[in-house]
C-alpha cells in the first residue's frame, strides 16, 4: 500500500514539474531564437517581487489603438458633440497657421464642421454610408483630417497629439464611449486588415498616408500568459487613453484577459461626459510620466523593487527602459524607428551584444 502511494505521489510531482516547465516556456512563434532564450530564462527564475511593464501600440499589439479608433471615427461619421463639432478640442492657439499652408487651425476646424453637418444631414436623411463615402465632400474630409493630423503633430508635438485624437470622444457618455470603442475594435482588429492607405482631396491639396487596423500576435498573448504563470504580475503603460486601451487589454477572448487596475494610459479629467483635457491629479504615462506612473501606482504592491521586464518601442519608452538599475531585460519592439533616434540606438546595442545582454531587440510580429 505504502509502495503505491509513494508511485502516485512520484506520479503526481513528475506531472506537476512537467507542466510547471511547460508554463516556463514560450511557443516558438516568430520569436528570435536568442530573444525567446532569454525570456525563457527570466521565467524560470523570476525572482520575489517580480512585475513586467509593457507599452501597449507597437509593443503589446501590432499598430496603434487611438489611430485605429480615429480611422473609424472618420469612416463612419460619428462624433459625439455632433452637429456642433469643431475638430479643434485641445488645440491651443487655434489662430496658428498650419504648417505650410496659409490656413488656420480655427479655419480647418470650421471647415471641418460644416463639411460634417452637411454628412450627418445626408445619413440622417437617408443616404447610405457607401454612398456619403463616395461623394466628393466626404473624400474631401476625410483628406483634411488627416492633414489637420499631420499639422498637429507638426505643430505642437506629440502631447497635444496625444489630447486631440482621442479627445474627439468629445460629448459622448462613459458607456456611449466604450460602445463606439468596442465597435471600432471590432472593425479594425485582424492581421488581414493591417495596410497603409493614401487618402487624398479630390483637388489634391490635402490629405497623405494613414495606418489602418490593429492586431494582437499569438506571441505576445503567450508571453503575458507565460509571465503571469511563472507568478510575474504584468502591467500595462501606455500613452494612449487609458479607457480606449482596456477595451482590447481587459477583453480575454480578443486581447489578453488584462485586470483593469493593472492598466495605466492617459486620463481625461472625470465627469459625466468625455472632455479633452487631462486629470492633472494623475501621473499621466507620457515619456518620462511612464516613470512616475511606475513608480507610483506599481512599485509600491512589489516592494517599491524595479520591473523585471520592460518592453516598449518608442522614444517615449526609452525613459522606461533606461531608468531602473535593476531591470534585467528591455524588450525593444523593432518597428523601424530611425537608426539615429534613441530607441534605435537601444536595438542597436542589443543587435552589438547578440541579444545577450539587458537589452533584447524583435522585430515587429507584424511581418
Amino acid at each position: 500500500m505504502k509502495n503505491t502511494l509513494r508511485i502516485i505521489l512520484c506520479l503526481l510531482l513528475v506531472v506537476s514539474c512537467s507542466q510547471d516547465r511547460k508554463a516556463a516556456v514560450l511557443q516558438e512563434g516568430v520569436w528570435d531564437p536568442q530573444v525567446r532564450q532569454a525570456l525563457n530564462a527570466l521565467l524560470a527564475r523570476p525572482g520575489k517581487n517580480a512585475y513586467a511593464v509593457f507599452d501597449f501600440d507597437q509593443t503589446s499589439i501590432v499598430h496603434d489603438i487611438s489611430n485605429a479608433l480615429w480611422v473609424y471615427q472618420v469612416e463612419h461619421l460619428c462624433y459625439g458633440a455632433a452637429p456642433s463639432h469643431h475638430f479643434l478640442d485641445g488645440i491651443p492657439t487655434p489662430e496658428d497657421r498650419m504648417p505650410g499652408t496659409d490656413v488656420s487651425f480655427a479655419e480647418m476646424g470650421a471647415t471641418l464642421s460644416a463639411a460634417y453637418a452637411e454628412l450627418s444631414a445626408r445619413a440622417k436623411g437617408g443616404a447610405s454610408l457607401e454612398s456619403i463615402r463616395a461623394s466628393e465632400g466626404y473624400l474631401d474630409f476625410r483628406a483634411r483630417m488627416v492633414s489637420l493630423l499631420e499639422a498637429i503633430d507638426a505643430q505642437y508635438g506629440t502631447w497635444v497629439t496625444y489630447l486631440w485624437q482621442p479627445g474627439l470622444l468629445a460629448g459622448y457618455d462613459e458607456n456611449e464611449a466604450k460602445s463606439l470603442i468596442r465597435s471600432a475594435i471590432a472593425d479594425q482588429l485582424g492581421k488581414d486588415k493591417l495596410a497603409v492607405e493614401t487618402w487624398r482631396s479630390p483637388d489634391g491639396r490635402w490629405g497623405g498616408e494613414i495606418q489602418r487596423g490593429i492586431w494582437v500576435s499569438p506571441e505576445m498573448k503567450d508571453l503575458y500568459k507565460r509571465l503571469k504563470a511563472a507568478g510575474i504580475d504584468v502591467y500595462i503603460c501606455s500613452a494612449s487613453l487609458e479607457m480606449i486601451v482596456e477595451e482590447l487589454a481587459c477583453d480575454a477572448k480578443l486581447g489578453f484577459g488584462m485586470p483593469a487596475d493593472r492598466v495605466y494610459g492617459l486620463r481625461f479629467v472625470p465627469g459625466e461626459v468625455v472632455v479633452a483635457a487631462f486629470d492633472a491629479d494623475y501621473k499621466q504615462p507620457n515619456r518620462e510620466g511612464k516613470i512616475d506612473c511606475i513608480k507610483a501606482y506599481m512599485a509600491p504592491d512589489h516592494g517599491g523593487a524595479s520591473p523585471v521586464l520592460v518592453a516598449g518601442d518608442s522614444n517615449g519608452d526609452v525613459p522606461m527602459l533606461t531608468a531602473f538599475p535593476d531591470l534585467q531585460h528591455g524588450l525593444v519592439i523593432d518597428v523601424a524607428r530611425s537608426v539615429e533616434s534613441a530607441i534605435g540606438q537601444l536595438a542597436a546595442q542589443a543587435r552589438a551584444e547578440g541579444n545577450k545582454g539587458t537589452y533584447l531587440v524583435q522585430p515587429s510580429f507584424e511581418k
